[in-house]
């Protein structure tokens, strides 16, 4: 009996020790993960004891991880659920823009070059250009105001489309809509879509007719004025409108000697005025000299919301351009407060010359004019004067006066009038 125990111990014990060395012994290249993994299936099917105590059956360790390979390759290679076949629609555009200039729309977004699953577009896409008003559903086209087809090899590279439509016949004859809605659908070969692209808004209100009769001149040394006629106002029944001209000029940098020509424009707003009927002008005072600029006035059309919210502003047609050459011809202030003193000196005599200097910022310098008696003036300086100071060493004739004048001389030569006259005797 007590053999019989220790034969069935011996038999259980050696049992498990054989699979651990043929585990071990039969691949030794696995990792020691795989082979621990491995001895554990070889224990789980240890031999069962049968009601009479005795090993009815013995796996060895080859056996045990033959299945736990077997059930390790079986998980691996369980196939997932099966993809649904590819639609092929483009993706939906979602950057539309429109601007409005006059009763033109210019509409401009990116065209899709991928599908709603991320591949690329293959074959023909046209795309519509849906218009609605507010009373119309967006989910759908209803109408279509142009179609746009694009190739495959149009489509390799995200491009910027740009459409144009033109409302003049909906400004004509509408009088209940307050705005149009825009949106595109770009549909594949098929003619499916994966929808409308984002609405923009565009609102119905007449647009301020261009200035006429547009001129500019410089009469005077301090402003280019620039003078227009504005037509009558439009007139707009359900929308709150305001309306405005915007003075726009543009610098032409030009190589010297030339005095037209469109070499680095440079556009900027000079002001905006509220439009009223009839003459209209304004006076540009921050101009540079020497300089050629083009001036054009642009229309520009506010709406309001009752509470007084801008809700949408655009251009009306521009006004034709002018063009000036501010060429500097006009002379600077004569000079102020001048003066004569005589001085008697051991060093010799001489008389001094002051006065105020000029508050004008491109003044060059300055020239004295000296004369005697009846004689003609004559200039005795040899260069401009930077100061408003001079000494006069050659008027030192006992008995004679001297009479003197100054004048101002500008940044482009041009000089002004004689200062009024300082006259000094020498004793």
């Amino acid at each position: 009996m007590i053999g019989s125990r220790a034969r069935k111990t011996n038999c259980k014990t050696k049992s498990l020790k054989s699979r651990s060395n043929n585990v071990a012994g039969v691949i030794p290249w696995l990792p020691p993960s795989v082979i621990f993994l491995a001895k554990l299936t070889g224990i789980l099917i240890a031999p069962i004891k049968t009601s009479v105590g005795r090993c009815r059956a013995r796996v060895s360790a080859r056996a045990g991880l033959l299945i736990f390979f077997a059930i390790l390759v079986s998980g691996c290679g369980t196939p997932g659920a099966p993809l649904p076949p590819s639609l092929r629609l483009p993706k939906p555009v979602d950057d539309l823009q429109a601007i409005r200039k006059g009763n033109k729309v210019l509409l401009s977004w990116r065209q899709p070059i991928e599908t709603t699953d991320r591949q690329g577009i293959k074959g023909e896409t046209v795309t519509r250009i849906c218009r609605s008003y507010r009373t119309q559903v967006q989910a759908s086209c209803q109408n279509v105001v142009a179609e746009l087809k694009s190739s495959p090899s149009a489509t390799a590279s995200a491009q910027r489309v740009q459409q144009i439509d033109d409302l003049t016949n909906i400004l004509r004859n509408n009088n209940s809509q307050d705005y149009v809605i825009y949106n595109v659908e770009v549909a594949n070969d098929r003619g499916r879509t994966a929808g409308p692209s984002n609405a923009v808004t565009v609102f119905l209100a007449p647009s301020l007719s261009p200035a006429t009769d547009v001129r500019v001149s410089l009469p005077r040394r301090d402003a280019i004025i620039v003078e227009w006629d504005t037509p009558s106002l439009p007139q707009s029944s359900g929308l709150n409108t305001k309306y405005e001209y915007q003075v726009l000029r543009a610098a032409i940098d030009q190589p010297a000697g030339k005095t037209s020509g469109r070499t680095n424009p440079k556009a900027g707003l000079l002001s905006e005025l509220p439009a009223v009927e009839g003459p209209q002008s304004y006076l540009d005072k921050t101009f540079e000299w020497e300089k050629t600029y083009n001036y054009r006035l642009a229309g520009v059309t506010q709406v309001f919301s009752r509470e007084g919210k801008l809700l949408s502003e655009f251009e009306g047609d521009d006004s034709p351009t002018v063009q000036i050459v501010a060429h500097d011809i006009f002379p600077p202030e004569p000079p102020k407060g001048l003066q004569a003193v005589f001085t008697g000196a051991e060093g010799g005599n001489y008389i001094d010359l002051s006065w105020s200097p000029s508050d004008e910022s491109d003044i060059a310098g300055y020239n004295i004019y000296r004369n005697e008696g009846s004689q003609p003036s004559t200039r005795i300086n040899t260069e401009l004067l930077k100061s408003p100071t001079f000494r006069d060493h050659a008027a030192v004739i006992p008995g004679k006066s001297f009479s003197y004048r100054v004048t101002a001389v500008d940044a482009r030569g041009n000089e002004s009038k004689p200062s009024a006259p300082a006259t000094e005797r020498v004793p």
